[in-house]
């Protein structure tokens, strides 16, 4: 059950899942609310419990995303895919939730 009340509040990841989202600032490189709510849509079949992470920005995302299993972070036409705080891998920003996608698909036990 979700109790929050604040904009991203309807986001439901990953089988009752949670999630991280960092809460903007002036690094915020791409419209967050738009991408979190992608994300949640995207998920919405894919039956794992993890913490995702979406962050705003490349520079603080990969750190403020560490307790989360993965996440994402958008930049300006790139974007990071983040494991358990590191980045993982970085992608065209046009690629981002295609890239996430195809990890959580391949997720195992270990985070690979």
């Amino acid at each position: 059950m979700n109790t929050d009340k604040g904009p991203l509040s309807g986001i439901r990841v990953l089988d009752l899942g949670r999630h991280i989202s960092c809460p903007t600032c002036g690094r915020t490189q791409i419209d967050l609310i738009s991408l979190a709510n992608q994300v949640e849509n995207m998920v919405a079949d894919i039956p794992l419990t993890l913490k995702v992470a979406v962050m705003g920005c490349v520079v603080n995302g990969p750190g403020e995303a560490k307790e989360a299993d993965i996440g994402i972070a958008g930049g300006i036409g790139e974007g990071l895919i983040i494991k358990k705080g590191k980045v993982y891998k970085k992608v065209p920003e046009a690629q981002l939730l295609e890239e996430l996608r195809k990890e959580l698909l391949a997720w195992d036990d270990s985070g690979h």
